[in-house]
């Protein structure tokens, strides 16, 4: 290896050495546009900080591992790793007042950086380390901030901490090679996703084009391709990043060939898709160049799919938009995200029926006990055909309206919503048949609904409130205005509706049993308590401030909530039932609450709600397909199962 005193003169192409910070001064870096933003948390900044202290507790250096660049044109290196650690350092150089061995002066008196970010952040990095004062427009400017902010707190660091810090320097001869090296390494920041090794896969595979300036090309290609994607996947506002592996999964599901498995890893089948496309002597930046402009298309919708309270396109109009809102709030979208993001991408503001009925199906498949993964192979082969325009019905017709796509969904595998239902759409089952299923309507019956259904209870809510708005019975006893369902309260933070409490309305306190009626009253409703028709849900700050009352002061309070439609009603005779059972909420108000709920489930939910959306009776447009038995949590079978939908 190298010694340190030689670095000036030997940091060339295929060199290591071991580099103080002080010494890497002497250099200019850049974070290549195809890097990711930065984003060390606070919880990394205060980990660097540390070992920083200890080191100078000890009176030693501070070894910070490897960091790989390679030459640049322009004189500086590009840093194809260990750009999250050689940032903060600079952050931490800056807040120390060293602001000068930083931000340099240049002879046409234009400032430069010693780590220069990405370009989006290269004029507030500068004003960052310069005056500390800038206001962040995106998440890696916040936690560059954030970082500096911390740094600036911790007033026991030296300069010559910082300045003495050690670092093993390799200068890869090319782009291909340093990318290569860092996916064999494992460094000390965050863990590479599979978004970034994907990345330099590409990069490496560039490598194969002999002539140089075709090879710079397809470099300089996915660069720019990339940068559009971090810019994409950079929310603009305090929301956490997005996860870049969902869509790179996402897309992959989409523009495969083949049927894409759960076990599957899109880095392991975009190298072999290259690998053939070299094979069959086809042309590799052909492939690099359809991969990657079709995985910014997709990112282009996934984002407002993933995230539809952020931004949605003005263009995709108010009904897809609330339908993409809603499929959200339920949260099991993990299986038909694929098939919703290739129904935008060719119908745009018509899939806002395809959206709405995966809502349907989804939910129905929650409360019918399934698991969100049933029938996942058929969902992603429709997803891909779709995206790809091959999907056509068993007549050979092409699917080319949301509505057609709906009928097939619908029978391939979504639950009937009541025993109704099945009869109404020719099903010939038997009374025991009927007895064992599990139907979505019952569901709303069980005496568990709580303990059983308490992931969709939130959700279940918001539609139901939203609901009763429109409802031309109820619509006079609530108030739109002051509605809490179309607050962004809902989608506060990564747990969804993490600002509201599932509450029962009939309590499980002490001052409602500390007498004889109180205790009968509670052997009655103890059947009851965790029915549906006792549950509702309430703002966290309004039900911690009346929790524990006895109930007559507790429904009186929650009279007054004006703001929830569902409690609102509560002071209505017609909706509640008559209060039999005075001073309690008893019974017959959970059995009249709850038929009024079941009622608008109906509507939401039922028969009515997919024929609107295009489901008809089984006919010869239907097909059998291949299910496998891996969509039920089982081992992934040699052989798939037929499955009949006849």
């Amino acid at each position: 290896m190298t010694d340190i005193s030689m670095l000036p003169s030997l940091l060339a192409p295929g060199q290591s050495c071991l580099a103080s910070v002080q010494q890497l001064l002497e250099f200019g870096f850049d974070i290549p546009a195809f890097q990711r933003p930065y984003d060390w948390s606070e919880k990394q900044v205060s980990e660097l900080i540390g070992d920083l202290s200890e080191a100078q507790r000890k009176d030693i250096q501070l070894f910070l591992g490897l960091v790989v660049v390679c030459p640049q044109p322009n004189g500086r290196f590009a840093i194809v790793d260990g750009q999250q650690r050689l940032t903060t350092l600079m952050l931490a150089i800056g807040a120390s007042g060293a602001t000068e061995r930083v931000l340099r002066s240049g002879d046409t008196g234009v400032s430069s950086l010693w780590i220069s970010p990405r370009h989006a952040d290269v004029g507030f990095a500068k004003a960052l380390v310069s005056s500390g004062g800038e206001i962040e427009q995106s998440l890696s400017q916040r936690r560059m901030a954030q970082a500096f902010k911390t740094l600036c707190a911790e007033k026991s660091l030296t300069l010559n901490t910082l300045l003495s810090a050690q670092v093993i320097v390799y200068v890869a001869p090319s782009l291909a090679g340093a990318t290569g090296l860092f996916e064999r390494i494992n460094l000390r920041g965050k863990e590479v996703s599979q978004f970034d090794l994907v990345k330099n896969k590409l990069i490496e595979w560039a490598a194969v084009e002999r002539d140089q300036a075709g090879r710079a090309a397809i470099e300089d290609f996915i660069t720019e391709r990339y940068d559009t994607l971090y810019r994409r996947l950079d929310p603009s506002n305090k929301a956490e990043p997005f996860d870049s592996d969902k869509l790179l999964r996402v897309h992959w599901i989409l523009f495969t060939q083949k049927q894409f498995k759960s076990s599957d890893r899109v880095l392991a089948e975009v190298n072999a898709a290259i690998d053939d496309a070299f094979t069959n002597e086809k042309s590799i930046a052909s492939w690099i160049e359809s991969y990657l402009n079709s995985l910014v298309r997709v990112a282009e919708a996934w984002v407002a799919v993933e995230r539809p309270y952020e931004a949605t396109p003005s263009s995709w109009g108010h009904n897809l938009k609330r339908s993409l809102l809603d499929f959200a709030r339920l949260g099991r979208d993990g299986e038909l995200q694929p098939l919703i993001v290739a129904a935008i991408l060719r119908w745009q503001a018509e899939a806002a029926d395809l959206v709405r009925f995966c809502e349907i199906t989804s939910f129905r498949s929650a409360l019918a006990k399934k698991n969100s993964n049933h029938g996942r192979s058929y969902k992603w082969r429709v997803a891909r055909q779709l995206y790809q325009g091959t999907w056509f019905d068993a007549l050979g017709n092409p699917i080319s309206r949301a509505a057609d796509a709906v009928h097939q969904l619908f029978w391939a595998n979504t639950p009937y919503w009541s025993k109704d239902e099945a009869r109404e759409f020719g099903e010939d089952t038997t009374l025991e048949q009927f007895a064992a299923e599990v139907f979505p309507d019952t569901a709303l019956d069980s005496a568990r609904f709580h303990k059983d259904y308490r992931h969709l209870i939130h959700y279940f809510f918001w539609r139901y409130g939203v609901h009763l708005q429109h409802a031309k019975e109820w619509a006079p006893f609530t108030r739109m205005d002051i509605s809490p369902f179309q607050d962004s309260v809902w989608f506060e933070s990564e747990e969804r509706f993490k600002g509201w409490d599932i509450e029962h309305i009939y309590p499980q306190t002490p001052a409602d049993r500390d007498t004889r009626e109180g205790r009968a009253h509670w052997k009655v409703m103890s059947q009851w308590v965790d029915h549906l028709g006792n549950l509702t849900v309430l703002p966290i700050p309004d039900n911690r401030g009346m929790q524990n009352l006895p109930f007559v002061e507790k429904l009186a309070w929650l009279r007054e909530q004006k703001k929830v439609p569902f409690n609102e009603l509560l002071a209505t005779p017609d909706y509640r039932g008559n209060l039999l059972d005075k001073p309690h909420w008893g019974v017959n108000n959970c059995k009249k609450r709850s038929a009024q709920i079941r009622k608008a489930a109906a509507v939401l939910w039922g028969l009515d709600a997919v024929r609107q959306l295009g489901v008809g009776l089984y006919d010869n447009r239907l097909a059998s397909y291949q299910e496998d038995v891996e969509e039920d949590g089982g081992e992934v079978a040699d052989e798939s199962t037929e499955i009949s939908i006849a």
